[in-house]
C-alpha cells in the first residue's frame, strides 16, 4: 500500500478529507454523488497542481550558501 500523501498529510493539514475536497471541487452535496469520473479528474488535476507547485518552488528557492567548515580553504 502506498503512503498517504494527500492534502490532509502536509504541514497545513486542517482535518479536511479527500471526500470533502472532491465534493467542494465539483459542487456535490455529499459523498454519495461522487463517481469514478470525479475521482479520476480530481487526481489528474491534483497531479498537475503539484507539478506546477514543485516547479515554482524550485524556481524561487533562494540560493543560500552553506557555511564554511573550519578546515575549508578560503
Amino acid at each position: 500500500m502506498e503512503p498517504d500523501t494527500g492534502p490532509g498529510t502536509g504541514p497545513d493539514r486542517h482535518g479536511v478529507s479527500v471526500v470533502q475536497l472532491i465534493c467542494r471541487a465539483y459542487g456535490l452535496s455529499d459523498a454519495s454523488e461522487i463517481t469514478l469520473e470525479h475521482i479520476h479528474r480530481y487526481v489528474a488535476e491534483r497531479g498537475r497542481v503539484e507539478e506546477r507547485t514543485h516547479h515554482l518552488r524550485e524556481r524561487f528557492r533562494p540560493n543560500i550558501p552553506r557555511p564554511r567548515a573550519s578546515d575549508d580553504a578560503a
